[in-house]
């Protein structure tokens, strides 16, 4: 499995064989800096281009970001409360905001490569670094904040706790390797020395090439970056999918396995509001419980936070480390019947899956008219010993009624009509088990959308980031067969079912 150290070795053995090639040309001024140039614009680069080939990704990370910001900034009692709102505008433009940062950071990579107009990039390539190493340092940080305290209370403050974190990590290199916030923010910290020595020592930066081969390297990269994230969002899937539910992935064996996953408790965090204290208490035995005895409950000690070991599962009495991945967290949902979890991963053949992550459209009060009919009861005699009552209309009136009704956009609409809907129905016919899946929060919204579109299968209900890691498509098709993801499609691309059945037979 790749590793920080393991990638930090790598940049370093491409920047001193793109430095020995600089010095061999005598385009350099001091190899010490040309190395840092190359080096951290191999980073750069490689750092883009892992987020480039999923940016909605970034976005998605870009708005753990912006919904932690937005509280922990109007919980300000300052001038700088007033930037609260800005965060939720942000986020409605979060992938475009991921795109521009994507596509900036690779072509940074190259313009240090290349050195061009190194006053420009030393800047930028700072302003970049400093940003980053906020938004790491605010992640990593965050383990020292309460939950119920503000950021920037730092009375508050106590000891490191990994759960406390608002964001769980910074997404550096996407999906690809996830980094400890710690390692992270640490990382970041450590680019700045280059960033600062850019920043003071821009005249000693190497150039590469006149002007006009500069101008065309730094363009033709930031074109190419650009459609490559265009395509890799708006036109088609993630080129390279790194998350748990990629094509091929066994759902319902990892699912298996991270649920038999277990972690040993090696101390405790104990707080005292009384005495105003926050301790750490290391058993002297992993799984053993003994810090009441020296921190007893009636002093009014109690527990915070536990101090855990890392995920492992036992494999032939050895303990196998395990990363916990979104699999963990597949739990599917029917407004009839409860949960379906299971009965979706212990499906025997093919299935479809249908996400629809968030359903487009907005909720709108209509008038409905319904005829409101007024009767009459006659009493008509019969015989002399009998009567029976004969009812007849008086009026016939129109009574109009107001509700509240999900309107799908027409595009949206279109779209399950003319592609989803003849896909789903021809592959229910075959047998194929057929669903869609949305959020909890459109839950409430889908049996109006599934009427309006005429969608004849039912939908269920999870939670929206499962959703978005499943596929990055609204909507998206997933093709499943016993608990396996077979294929996906982005909604520009949905097959018909005679291309899936003659692929998948």
């Amino acid at each position: 499995m790749t590793s920080l150290p393991t990638l930090l070795i790598s940049f370093a053995v491409i920047g001193a064989g793109l430095t020995a090639w600089t010095v061999r040309i005598k385009e350099h001024k001091s190899i010490f800096i040309t190395f840092l140039q190359h080096f951290c614009g191999v980073w750069f680069i490689f750092s883009g281009l892992v987020k480039a080939v999923d940016p909605i990704g970034t976005a998605y990370k870009m708005e753990d970001y912006f919904a932690a910001f937005e509280p922990t900034f109007a919980g300000l009692s300052n001038v700088f409360a007033r930037l609260a709102p800005l965060f939720p505008w942000l986020s409605k433009y979060s992938e475009g905001f991921s795109i521009f940062m994507i596509v900036l950071e690779i072509a940074l990579g190259v313009t240090l490569i290349v050195g061009f107009k190194r006053r420009l990039t030393a800047w930028l390539f700072f302003l970049v670094v400093f940003f980053f190493t906020v938004l790491t340092g605010f992640t990593y940080l965050t383990g020292f904040v309460p939950s119920e305290a503000n950021f920037f209370d730092f009375a508050k403050w106590g000891p490191y706790i990994k759960t406390q974190m608002r964001v769980t990590d910074c997404g550096c290199f996407g999906d690809f390797i996830k980094l400890d916030p710690k390692i992270s923010f640490f990382k970041d910290v450590g680019l700045m020395v280059p960033a600062l020595l850019f920043l003071f020592r821009w005249r000693n930066m190497h150039e590469l090439w006149n002007g006009t081969v500069q101008n065309l390297s730094v363009g033709i990269a930031t074109a190419a970056s650009l459609l490559f994230c265009f395509q890799n969002t708006y036109w088609n899937l993630p080129m390279v999918d790194f998350r748990p539910f990629k094509i091929g992935s066994n759902v319902r064996e990892r699912l298996e396995l991270e649920s038999n996953a277990k972690i040993d408790i090696l101390g405790w965090v104990l707080e005292n509001d009384s005495l105003g204290k926050v301790v750490k208490f290391m058993e002297p035995e992993p799984g053993k419980i003994t810090y009441y005895k020296e921190y007893p409950k009636t002093d009014g000690w109690k527990v915070k936070d536990q101090i855990q070991t890392d995920w492992y599962v036992e494999i032939d009495g050895q303990k196998m480390p395990i990363t916990k991945t979104k699999v963990s967290d597949f739990a599917v949902e029917s407004t009839e019947n409860g949960e379906v979890t299971e009965e979706i991963l212990a499906e025997e053949g093919y299935s479809l899956m249908i996400v629809a992550y968030k359903l487009k459209g907005q909720k709108q009060t209509e008038t409905l008219v319904q005829p409101d009919t007024v009767w009459a009861n006659d009493t008509v005699r019969v015989s002399k010993d009998s009567f029976h009552l004969q009812q007849r209309i008086v009026s016939v009136e129109q009574r109009k009624i107001e509700r509240e009704a999900f309107i799908p956009t027409p595009a949206y609409a279109e779209r399950f009509q003319k592609e989803v809907n003849p896909l789903a129905e021809s592959a229910a016919k075959a047998g194929w088990k057929v669903y869609a899946i949305t959020t909890y929060g459109d839950a409430e919204a889908a049996d109006d959308f599934a009427a309006r579109v005429q969608a004849r299968y039912p939908f269920y209900k999870a939670d929206d980031k499962l959703l978005k890691t499943i596929i990055r498509a609204n909507p998206g098709i997933v093709v499943w067969k016993d608990g396996k993801v077979l294929d996906m499609y982005h909604h520009r691309h949905i097959p018909t079912f005679e291309k899936l059945s003659q692929r998948w037979k």
